[in-house]
């Protein structure tokens, strides 16, 4: 889709009309995602259509870790990550492939971010009827951590993945 720009969201940017289907994914976008961005809690990132401004998916990434139980995988009491916290794709543009467009960019900026601050994981918490979609359509070496409640923890190794890109 071309008629698309990619931003950080900012005050200009118009979410009222963005609707993917899932309330508290709206709700955050309405309510949360400027607010966490001027509280410098999580950074928002939009496609919008480029003519009007509209928000048609979004992103949110923050700085996070894996605390002791979890992180003894790794052999260490805590484990830095990049968190991808929400995601969100309009319903009118479902089924272009912007999800992956925003996990690419997810795991492009959690790279970016492990070469200045120290990183290892880009984790995502969703939905377990979510979870096959990033283990099985996304397909960018997503691994599985561990389901809990309704959720599932999914993870990609960023130093892992850096490895096998050399």
């Amino acid at each position: 889709m071309t008629d698309l720009i990619f931003k950080e969201l900012d005050r200009a940017v118009i979410i009222e009309t963005f609707d993917c289907g899932d309330q508290a994914i709206n709700y955050f976008l309405n309510n949360l995602a400027l607010l966490n961005l001027e509280q410098k809690l999580s950074k928002t990132y939009t496609f919008c259509l480029k003519d009007s401004n509209i928000i048609i998916a979004f992103l949110t990434l923050s700085a996070s870790q894996l605390n002791t139980g979890d992180a003894r995988i790794f052999g260490i009491d805590k484990v830095p990550i990049v968190l991808l916290g929400r995601l969100g794709v309009d319903n009118n543009y479902k089924n272009k492939k912007l999800g992956i467009a925003l996990i690419n960019i997810a795991l492009e900026k959690s790279l970016e971010a492990s070469k200045i601050i120290a990183c290892r994981l880009l984790l995502v918490e969703t939905n377990l009827d979510i979870k096959s979609y990033y283990l099985e359509k996304v397909n960018m070496g997503f691994e599985w951590f561990r389901d809990r409640k309704n959720t599932s923890i999914l993870f990609i190794d960023l130093k892992k993945y850096e490895e096998n890109l050399q």
